[in-house]
């Protein structure tokens, strides 16, 4: 009998193992998308609501000297990873931008996405 209920669950185990996958388990999960980012409709809107709304970098208060009101002036700050170790929590805690809190990881992944593909200007 002991030998019959070990096979049994151990065989359940296998085939709940093998048919389950991650929308059945995770049905509500947020898909973050970053195969196609695009500066104007991705990227610049998550630099308006975190950098620009929250009234730094703006022409009138670029803080730390970096403008994010345009293509132009976001790029200068990509070089040296500046962008993205402030964005990661990585630089001096006054430099870890925002400043409220870090992106979601879907943000993120975005604008990592876009400046490994070069930071296309589209």
């Amino acid at each position: 009998m002991n030998k019959l209920l070990i096979f049994s669950s151990l065989l359940l185990s296998v085939y709940a193992c093998k048919t389950d996958n991650g929308e059945t388990l995770y049905p509500n999960k947020v898909s973050c998308d970053t195969a196609n980012i695009k500066y104007a409709s991705v990227v610049q809107p998550i630099m308006q609501t975190n950098c620009l709304n929250q009234g730094c970098h703006t022409a009138g208060n670029p803080s730390g000297g970096y403008q994010f009101d345009s293509y132009a002036n976001f790029i200068l700050t990509i070089p040296g990873d500046k962008l993205i170790n402030s964005l990661k929590y990585l630089s001096s805690p006054s430099k870890n931008m925002p400043p409220t809190g870090k992106l979601s990881d879907c943000d993120f992944s975005k604008v990592e996405a876009w400046i490994k593909r070069g930071y296309p200007n589209n």
